[in-house]
């Protein structure tokens, strides 16, 4: 094989608005307040799911009757790169769920610190050039075109999204990590919801000072509305959805 083959994504891949600040988390919270008034959802519960943002690279995986038949990469978003022969070789992305259900799931493949080390002493003494940081080596993984130079990476994932569902979708997003964890994926345990922006200013704070202690890296938090009934409400500009903020 010389190239990856090109996969055009069921759902378009978005990526997150960033802020940088308290400051501008409120002004994202005041914009999303708008548009769930003018949507009649103010007597709706308004949480905050908050979730680690992993540094690594968007790998969007696709179930039929629970059995993975596509691995694939964001690319620009709508049109990626199908890498299921790598993905396969992900020991925490399975095969077989647990229940035969038909999903696509969204996550991120990473490689931990320690790996990044033991990679580049290789490196260093067969005087190849290193990787700066673990993003650029899994993303450099991910599309190795022989599976077995990807599997010696050691490619780990974490799942946090679902594109769609055989089924009823979950009512919110932490239900969907918790159904995610349930027919088998890897999910990152260290999300939690809140109902005011001050519980996610203290999370963000302690994982700030937390981050260093994590064999993967971090790249910030993911602020989500935790409602699904208000998140299809607000739906999303060009770039990005309106119910979620990194």
């Amino acid at each position: 094989m010389k190239e990856f083959g090109k996969v055009r994504h069921e759902l378009k891949q978005w990526s997150y608005d960033d802020v940088f600040d308290f400051e501008g988390l409120k002004k994202w919270d005041e914009k999303v307040k708008n548009f769930i008034k003018k949507a009649g959802l103010q007597n709706e519960k308004i949480e905050y799911c908050c979730e680690l943002k992993i540094d690594g690279l968007k790998i969007i995986l696709t179930y039929q009757n629970g059995k993975l038949v596509r691995g694939a990469t964001r690319g620009d978003g709508t049109i990626g790169e199908d890498v299921t022969s790598n993905v396969r070789t992900i020991q925490s992305v399975p095969l077989e769920l647990k229940q035969k259900v038909s999903i696509i799931a969204v996550g991120e493949g990473w490689i931990g610190k320690k790996d990044l080390v033991k990679i580049n002493k290789v490196r260093e003494k067969e005087d190849e050039p290193v990787y700066a940081n673990t993003r650029n080596l899994a993303a450099g993984a991910i599309r190795q075109l022989d599976p077995r130079m990807a599997a010696e990476r050691k490619l780990n994932s974490f799942v946090y999204g679902v594109d769609s569902l055989e089924g009823e979708m979950p009512k919110t997003q932490s239900a969907e990590l918790e159904l995610l964890e349930k027919v088998g994926f890897e999910i990152n345990k260290n999300f939690a919801v809140f109902g005011d922006l001050d519980g996610v200013q203290k999370y963000y704070q302690s994982w700030a000072k937390k981050k260093d202690s994590l064999d993967y890296g971090l790249d910030g938090i993911v602020i989500k509305i935790n409602s699904t009934k208000i998140q299809n409400a607000l739906g999303y500009t060009a770039k990005s959805p309106r119910w979620g903020v990194a």
